[in-house]
C-alpha cells in the first residue's frame, strides 16, 4: 500500500472502473447533487440578498436583462463570450417556470446553484477515482462546499461559478487522463477547458501553463510530449475557433479567433499592476477563500478580521506543508506529480495573476485555491491508511464545522435585499432622482441597487442634459472612476476631472448628493481607496474635494446611512 499514500491510479493506465459501473458511486453522486442544489437554493432564500459577497453580478444581471429582451441584437462580449447568452436562456427558462420571473439577478443566484451542485459532484468524482475510497471522497465534497468564497459565490449572482464548473471539470478530468494521455483524452479536456474560459477568459492564463506541464510528465520521447501540447493548443483554439463561427455575424462577435485568445480585459485599468499595498489583500483573498468569506474592500478591515485570517493562514499553511511531503515522498509515481503540476502550478500562477489584478476578490480566488480540496484529500487518504476509517468521519465532522462557521458569517448580511427597495424608495422622497447627481465611492451596495432598479448608465454625463432629467434615473459620479479608468492620471488630474463633473452638474440645475462617503476621515477614504489607488494619489483626491466643496447633512437613511448636499466652497 506504500504506494497508494496520495492515489491508486500510478503506474495504472486507467485508474479504476467507470464510474458508472459501481452503483454506490452513482446513489453518491445523485445524494450530493440534489442535496447540494436543495442546500444552496435554501440559502439564497435564507440569505435574501445575492450580492452580499460583491455587487459585481448585478451589473452582469443587467446585461442579461438585455439578452432577455432582444436575443437577437445584444452584442457578445469578447471576455464573457458564452456566458452572457447562456445565463439569459437558462433565465428565460426559469422565466417560463415561473421562478423570480423577470428578476435574472435572484435568477443568477439560482442558476449558480446548479452549476455549484455540478461542482462538487466532479470532486467526489475526482477524489473517489484517485484514492478509491468512497468516505475519503465524502469527507473532500463536504469540505469544498465549506470553503468560504465557493459557499457563497454558489448562492450569489456573481458570474463565476458557471465557468468555474467547466474549469473544474477540465482539470479532473486532466488528474485521471494525463496518466496516460491519449489524443482523444487530450482533445476533451482541451475542449472543457476551452468552454471555461469562453465563459470567462481571465480562467485561460493560470490554468493553461498547469495543463500543459502536467501534459509532458507522462512517459514518452520529447517529440511524442511537445506532439500531446500541440493536439491540446489544436483542441482549445479549434473550440473558439468553432464557437466564433456559429455565432456569424452576431453584434459584437469578433473578427478573428485571436480575439478570443486575447481580449485585454481590465489590463489598461486601475485593477491592473503590482503594488506593495496588494499584499495585504493577496494575504486576505487566499485566506478568507477558506475562513468567513469576506471580500475586503478596506484595508483597515484586517484589523476586524485579524483573528480568522491567522487562524486561516496557520490552517493553509499546515495542509499546504502535509501535501507537498506526501508528494514528496510519493515522488515516483506518476499521478502525484501530475496532481502537483496541475492544480500546484494553477495555483503559483493564479496567484501571480491575482497579484498584478484584483487579489482580494473571491471570483478570482475561486479558481486557483482548488487546490485546498486536492490537498485535504490526499492527506485525509494518506491518514486513513496510517490510523484507519475513523479519520475520514472526522475529516467530515470538521467539514461540517467549517460550513457552519461561514454560514455564520453570512448572517449579517441577510435581508439586504428587502432592505434596499425600502431605502431606495426613501431616498427617492428626500433627493428626486430627476434633479439630483449622487456622489459615491462606486462600490457600496448602493451603487448595485440604484443602477439594478432605476436603469443606471455609467456613461450618461457627457449627454446629461439640464434638471430635470429622467433618463436615467440613476445619475452617478463615482471616487474611483478614475483611478480605474484613468490608471496613469496623477491625483491632481483625476480630482480636477472630478471636481469639473460636479460643478457642471450644479450649473446644469442638479443637485450633487454625497454619501457617508463623504464624511470619512482622510485616513479612512484612503483606506477605502487603497484597492485601486495608492495612499497619496487617494489623499489628493479626498483633499482637493474637501477643498472645493462643502458637505451640509442632508438625511440619513437607517439602511444606505448618511447623506450630504454639497455646495462650492468658494
Amino acid at each position: 500500500m506504500g504506494k497508494q499514500t496520495l492515489t491508486t491510479i500510478a503506474g495504472r493506465p486507467d485508474p479504476a472502473p467507470p464510474w458508472w459501473s459501481e452503483r454506490t458511486c452513482v446513489v453518491d453522486l445523485a445524494t450530493i447533487f440534489l442535496a447540494s442544489l436543495a442546500g444552496l437554493v435554501w440559502l439564497v432564500g435564507w440569505l435574501d440578498n445575492p450580492q452580499a459577497l460583491t455587487s459585481n453580478g448585478v451589473f452582469k444581471a443587467m446585461t442579461v436583462r438585455e439578452w432577455l429582451k432582444d436575443y437577437v441584437k445584444t452584442p457578445l462580449d469578447p471576455s464573457n463570450f458564452h456566458y452572457y447568452p447562456f445565463v439569459a436562456f437558462l433565465c428565460h427558462l426559469l422565466d417560463l417556470a415561473g421562478v423570480q420571473t423577470g428578476d435574472p439577478r435572484r435568477q443568477i443566484a439560482l442558476i449558480n446553484c446548479l452549476f455549484g451542485a455540478i461542482s462538487l459532484c466532479i470532486v467526489y468524482l475526482l477524489v473517489r477515482t484517485v484514492t478509491a475510497r468512497r468516505d475519503v471522497a465524502w469527507a473532500a465534497t463536504a469540505f469544498h462546499l465549506g470553503g468560504a468564497f465557493f459557499l457563497n459565490l454558489s448562492i450569489s449572482n456573481e458570474d463565476i461559478i458557471p465557468s468555474y464548473t467547466f474549469l473544474l471539470g477540465s482539470l479532473a478530468l486532466a488528474a485521471v487522463w494525463f496518466v496516460n494521455p491519449t489524443p482523444g483524452r487530450i482533445a476533451i479536456v482541451a475542449v472543457v477547458f476551452a468552454l471555461s474560459w469562453l465563459f470567462e477568459w481571465r480562467l485561460m492564463f493560470p490554468t493553461l501553463p498547469a495543463l500543459l506541464l502536467a501534459l509532458t510528465l507522462a512517459p514518452g520521447p520529447l517529440w511524442k510530449r511537445l506532439l500531446r501540447v500541440v493536439i491540446f493548443l489544436v483542441a482549445m483554439v479549434g473550440t473558439a475557433e468553432i464557437a466564433m463561427q456559429l455565432w456569424g455575424p452576431h453584434n459584437g462577435n469578433v473578427g478573428t479567433v485571436r480575439d478570443l485568445l486575447w481580449t485585454g480585459k481590465a489590463v489598461e485599468s486601475g485593477w491592473a499592476g503590482f503594488a506593495m499595498r496588494k499584499v495585504v489583500f493577496l494575504w486576505v483573498g487566499v485566506t478568507e477563500y477558506l475562513l468567513g468569506g469576506a471580500n475586503m474592500g478596506d484595508a483597515s478591515y484586517l484589523n476586524v478580521i485579524r483573528t480568522e485570517v491567522l487562524t486561516a493562514t496557520v490552517l493553509i499553511a499546515a495542509i499546504a506543508v502535509a501535501w507537498l511531503v506526501l508528494v514528496w515522498r510519493d515522488a515516483g509515481s506518476l499521478s502525484p506529480r501530475i496532481l502537483a503540476a496541475l492544480f500546484g502550478v494553477n495555483f503559483l500562477a493564479g496567484e501571480v495573476f491575482n497579484f498584478y489584478s484584483q487579489p482580494q476578490d473571491p471570483q478570482m480566488q475561486i479558481n486557483v485555491m482548488i487546490w485546498l480540496t486536492v490537498a485535504w484529500a490526499a492527506i485525509v487518504a494518506a491518514a486513513t491508511l496510517r490510523f484507519g476509517p475513523a479519520i475520514p468521519r472526522i475529516a467530515l465532522l470538521l467539514a461540517v464545522a467549517l460550513l457552519s462557521y461561514n454560514i455564520h458569517r453570512m448572517a449579517p448580511a441577510r435581508g439586504a435585499d428587502g432592505l434596499w427597495r425600502g431605502a431606495l424608495q426613501r431616498i427617492e422622497g428626500q433627493a428626486d432622482p430627476s434633479r439630483t447627481v449622487f456622489l459615491v465611492h462606486g462600490f457600496e451596495q448602493l451603487v448595485s441597487e440604484t443602477f439594478y432598479e432605476w436603469h443606471g448608465e455609467w456613461n450618461y454625463f457627457a449627454k446629461l442634459g439640464p434638471a430635470p432629467s429622467s433618463k436615467p434615473k440613476i445619475k452617478l459620479l463615482a471616487f474611483v472612476n478614475g483611478p480605474i479608468h484613468r490608471p496613469s492620471a496623477s491625483g491632481e488630474e483625476i480630482a480636477a476631472e472630478l471636481s469639473q463633473q460636479i460643478g457642471h452638474a450644479m450649473d446644469l440645475g442638479y443637485q450633487v448628493v454625497a454619501d457617508y462617503v463623504w464624511e470619512l476621515s482622510e485616513a479612512s477614504f484612503t483606506s477605502y481607496m487603497a484597492t485601486v489607488a495608492d495612499a497619496s494619489k487617494a489623499s489628493t483626491i479626498y483633499r482637493v474635494l474637501h477643498a472645493k466643496f462643502t458637505g451640509t447633512p442632508l438625511f440619513v437613511d437607517p439602511v444606505a446611512g448618511a447623506f450630504f448636499r454639497l455646495q462650492r466652497a468658494d
